[in-house]
């Protein structure tokens, strides 16, 4: 048989006006998964059809007539040739050089193969095995890595044990990314963040976060994801608003943070400068108090400008979070306030889990919320972002914002931050 299927390959293929035939009952075969259907003679070329007519033993104007080609009556024909005995299967297989399988089948396949090359990742590494289950699980966010994975497994496999290494030594102190990236990969544009591995980076830090937590949409968010970890972009640019503070270098005070404070001057302070402290405390007393917005920031400076303070200006900067360890390294509390959005209850959520009882929730309980005279509409989009709170705080007053679906801002709360600040 193999001898016979031989000689039927040297007779269709020693005339190339089959190849476009063969061709498109390849394609009717992956798409049906079976020998069935028909070919238009209109998708044929004239000389072509010449020979199917020939083959078929009728003109090429009766066959034109009829319209179509039947993959069917094409292997029954066979059957009446010196090729009788082979199925159309058969010879599209030895036509091509290789084993035709459908859609459906060569589906299957690769999602196997991709299964298998996951289940053997987390064997092998077992301590990213959690992101790894996440992009098995095929989340939105992670479905372009199948893709990848499926067309580039050999790639997807290198870059899964460069980002195993990233995992375990991510900076415990304030690094480049660029110098980050040189250090585990020897490549200072490795982890650029337009890159497959960037974004495969990217992934990871942000289910290493919060794994139900959608991927950052913007450049703020994205340095706010890396900021969490430790890595930042930019250390002149990336900074933090303050005022009474005073930053110490071992256990001497800073003589700028010093000089600044004594003068009740507002600084503005670059990650630059911030990773040359020890600890910070603030000028008098033991509360640092934090605020979201800049003006909210100014107009409590207005009232007393003595107070230790700072304005964290929305998203967290790597500046932001830096300051609040050095905060917490010298023994002190911070209290906390942000706007009543969605955003502004995840990042006062985020502050909670990263420094528990070292950051105290101020004026964001429900009390609050209402006082806030919440009327901006939120959309759904947004009020999803509720769903990921932990801080039961924050959890009680995300449930009565997604029942009024609405958004207050601290400035609404000025007078009430007042007389707390007149108790301290």
């Amino acid at each position: 048989m193999e001898e016979k299927i031989q000689y039927a390959i040297q007779y269709f293929k020693g005339e190339k006006a089959y190849d476009r035939l063969f061709e498109l009952f390849r394609k009717k075969y992956e798409s049906l998964g079976r020998i069935g259907g028909n070919i238009a003679t209109t998708d044929l070329h004239e000389k072509t059809l010449l020979y199917v007519a020939e083959f078929f033993g009728v003109t090429i104007e009766q066959l034109k007539q009829k319209g179509n080609i039947s993959l069917q009556n094409f292997e029954a024909q066979i059957q009446q040739t010196r090729f009788e005995g082979i199925d159309l299967k058969s010879l599209l297989d030895a036509y091509f050089g290789e084993e035709i399988i459908s859609k459906k089948e060569f589906a299957l396949q690769e999602e196997q193969a991709f299964q298998q090359l996951i289940h053997q990742l987390i064997e092998q590494y077992s301590h990213i095995a959690f992101w790894l289950e996440v992009i098995a699980e095929k989340a939105i966010d992670a479905r372009w890595m199948v893709r990848f994975a499926k067309q580039y497994s050999e790639q997807f496999e290198r870059y899964v044990a460069v980002l195993a290494k990233a995992y375990v030594a991510l900076p415990k102190a304030p690094e480049r990314i660029p110098l980050f990236s040189q250090r585990i990969t020897g490549d200072p544009h490795a982890f650029d963040i337009q890159t497959d591995l960037g974004r495969m980076f990217l992934h990871l830090l942000n289910v290493t976060r919060n794994r139900e937590e959608t991927m950052p949409a913007d450049t703020e968010e994205i340095n706010e994801l890396l900021a969490s970890f430790y890595i930042y972009r930019d250390d002149l640019l990336n900074f933090v608003t303050c005022a009474n503070l005073i930053g110490f270098e071992g256990e001497n005070p800073h003589p700028v943070w010093e000089a600044a404070a004594k003068r009740h001057t507002v600084q503005l302070v670059p990650l630059r400068e911030m990773t040359k402290l020890t600890y910070v405390q603030p000028r008098e007393g033991k509360k640092v108090w934090a605020v979201e917005n800049s003006g909210v920031c100014a107009a409590l400076l207005d009232y007393d400008p003595s107070i230790p303070i700072i304005a964290t200006n929305g998203q967290a900067t790597l500046a932001t979070l830096l300051l609040f360890d050095l905060i917490v390294a010298g023994g002190y509390d911070i209290y906390y306030a942000g706007d009543f959005d969605p955003e502004g209850l995840r990042m006062a959520d985020r502050y909670k889990l990263r420094y528990s009882e070292h950051v105290h929730l101020w004026q964001m309980d429900i009390d609050a919320y209402v006082h806030a005279n919440p009327q901006k509409v939120l959309t759904a989009e947004r009020l999803e972002k509720l769903k990921r709170l932990e801080t039961p705080m924050l959890v009680e007053v995300g449930i009565q914002m997604a029942e009024k679906k609405t958004a207050g801002y601290q400035e609404a709360l000025i007078d009430k931050m007042i007389q707390d600040l007149s108790k301290k």
